[in-house]
């Protein structure tokens, strides 16, 4: 099975890799976090939390967890969201949205400020797929980039 990724049918797909290509030029933070985030809980749990935020629809809680948006003006934020928002609809009505979320796998780097979290998600019409879903240190706390 070969698989054929569009960035206009998975807007969400390109902005992460965009957050992530910016984000890679920085290191660790040690700036103040604005997320509430556990640093007790496992990287890989927080990536299914955060990637089960959207599915939710609860876009300002993925929104206020992605260290991009931090300081931006609400704006910004509204077009990430309307963003989010399509993506979820595409899903939907393509699939019937998400059933399922599970870790494949976990790439923590050397530096352990970055985390590259493999996760299959199942959809409500049996298909799946994989999705890389990158995480970023923040001041302790484990963030979407």
């Amino acid at each position: 099975m070969t698989w054929k990724i569009s960035f206009k049918r998975f807007p969400l797909l390109f902005l992460v890799l965009m957050n992530v290509s910016i984000l890679s030029l920085t290191t660790c933070s040690n700036t103040e976090g604005q997320h509430d985030g556990n640093s007790e809980m496992p990287h890989d749990t927080l990536a299914v939390n955060y990637y089960l935020l959207q599915s939710k629809g609860r876009y300002a809680d993925y929104i206020h967890a992605m260290k991009s948006c931090d300081g931006t003006t609400p704006a910004y934020q509204e077009g990430i969201k309307k963003m989010l928002k399509h993506h979820q609809a595409t899903m939907v009505k393509e699939k019937g949205g998400v059933a399922h979320v599970e870790v494949v796998r976990t790439e923590l780097s050397a530096d352990k400020c970055w985390a590259q979290v493999y996760l299959k998600v199942t959809y409500s019409d049996s298909t799946h797929e994989e999705v890389l879903f990158p995480l970023l240190k923040d001041n302790d706390k484990w963030r979407i980039p």
